[in-house]
């Protein structure tokens, strides 16, 4: 798909530009509640149910040496290696306790640890937390097995233990790699060192790809720089990219006022960065996938989309799709047994509660039948790029399906006017210029959203 196809200017980016869900759940997280240890163990009984049917892993690692002004994930600031270790002997009580409810459920086909910085972690404890994890789950043939890294703290030895391990994709933290605007979000990595150790990787013969991260929309970046930076990474070729909004939400992340006394870009030039972002990586051969993620065609991402077989749950886009997660450490978030399960924020209490032998569970929800109906449906549109109501109404035995969504379906006409997406008497099909809106086209089937009374920022920037 070129350039062309896509039919964007500044103009429209910054018309659709707004606050949105990203959908990697549904219903959001504004719209969960309390939960217990109890309800999580409720829940976990209920996966257990599905005995053959193989899961997703996600670990938190939520430590890091000093504080990157631009995050906004849980993290904790630590240079101390007995926080590390205790936080590991928590994790290995958690997944012994989860790996006992779940009995004969161990099956696992996608591996993925976020932070935080992973890599905080020495190669040694890299590969005991592998062990805790494989010790009572099983990895299936195939498995997709990621980290995200900065390339400034990680080094060949790390990327040596992953390898040893099995990890077989990469997930690099870049944002840009202009110095001045490093400087500002008190980032330091350089070019070099990003080059290498994607070099690195691929030589030591990680064959699920190389994926680097970029933010546009920070304190300080221009259209020149961050062209400059879209170019160096070209050069790098990873197999995948991920261009995300910078989120300034100083009220949830109080370190993020710092940056306050820099130039931030204002709504036009934000709609102005991703419009250049789009342009360069389509001249250099990368496809638009979905929202902000862009990839090669030979990237197995690309393939999914293109066969309908793409997946997205709280670690994005995904090529395997088991529909259930579990997820361990703090604030990790869960997705099993008809129900979203959060764990504890802050690291003591989350260990606290781990040790006391309960579940570290405070939030979460579980979904409704109308929930799990929209929640396809949104599914449907953002990996698939196409919504069948009689294949989604097959899969919940209903047949009244045209009827239901009657309304939505009335409310994306103004966007079909716009080459969104096209409207027929079976559904919804996701044109070109659609796959950078789809956030826009989703929230039509967001019964939460429809029904909540404006309560301060909820949501980030969908441009």
């Amino acid at each position: 798909m070129s350039f062309a196809d896509l039919a964007v200017d500044e103009a429209l980016l910054l018309r659709m530009s707004g606050a949105g869900p990203r959908y990697t759940s549904y219903p959001t997280a504004p719209e969960w509640k309390p939960f217990t240890s109890a309800d999580a163990r409720a829940a976990l009984e209920r996966a257990a149910l599905r005995a053959n049917e193989p899961l997703s892993i996600y670990v938190h690692l939520p430590f890091c040496a000093r504080m990157c002004l631009f995050c906004g994930c849980s993290v904790e600031i630590t240079r101390r290696p007995d926080k590390v270790a205790s936080y590991l002997d928590a994790l290995e009580l958690e997944v012994a306790r989860t790996a006992d409810v779940l009995g004969a459920r161990n099956k696992v086909l996608q591996i993925h640890w976020g932070g935080g910085t992973p890599t905080h972690l020495k190669p040694a404890e890299l590969t005991r937390l592998f062990e805790i994890l494989t010790r009572r789950f099983e990895l299936l043939p195939g498995a997709e097995v990621s980290i995200e890294v900065h390339p400034h703290v990680t080094t060949f030895e790390q990327i040596d233990a992953l390898v040893a391990c099995g990890f077989n994709r990469i997930s690099m933290g870049v944002q840009d790699l202009d110095p001045h605007v490093q400087e500002v979000i008190a980032r330091d990595q350089t070019t070099e060192e990003t080059e290498a150790l994607v070099a690195y990787c691929r030589a030591k013969g990680m064959r699920g790809g190389v994926n680097l991260d970029l933010m546009y929309g920070l304190p300080e970046q221009t259209e020149a720089t961050f062209a400059a930076t879209l170019q160096t990474v070209a050069k790098i070729r990873p197999d995948r990219l991920a261009v995300y909004g910078y989120a300034h939400v100083p009220w949830l992340k109080k370190h993020q006022t710092a940056l306050e006394q820099y130039t931030l870009p204002t709504a036009p030039e934000r709609a102005r960065l991703f419009y250049v972002a789009i342009e360069q990586l389509s001249q250099f051969g990368y496809e638009v996938i979905g929202l902000d993620h862009f990839a090669l065609r030979s990237d197995p991402l690309f393939q999914a989309l293109e066969a309908g077989t793409m997946h997205r749950n709280f670690m994005g886009y995904t090529t395997h799709p088991a529909d259930e997660m579990l997820a361990f450490g703090m604030s990790a978030i869960g997705d099993f047994g008809g129900a979203f399960v959060q764990n504890d924020h802050d690291t003591r209490s989350y260990e606290e509660r781990i040790r006391s032998g309960e579940f570290a569970t405070v939030r979460g929800i579980v979904r409704s039948a109308e929930d799990d109906l929209r929640r396809a449906a949104i599914q449907a549109i953002m990996c698939r790029m196409r919504l069948d109501l009689d294949e989604l109404g097959r899969e919940f035995g209903r047949s009244d399906l045209a009827t239901h969504f009657a309304r939505e379906l009335e409310e994306l006409r103004p966007l079909a006017e716009q080459g969104f997406c096209a409207l027929d008497a079976r559904g919804v099909t996701v044109l070109p210029k659609g796959r950078l809106f789809l956030r826009h086209l989703a929230m039509v089937f967001d019964e939460y959203l429809r029904k909540s009374k404006p309560e301060g920022p909820r949501f980030s920037k969908t441009i």
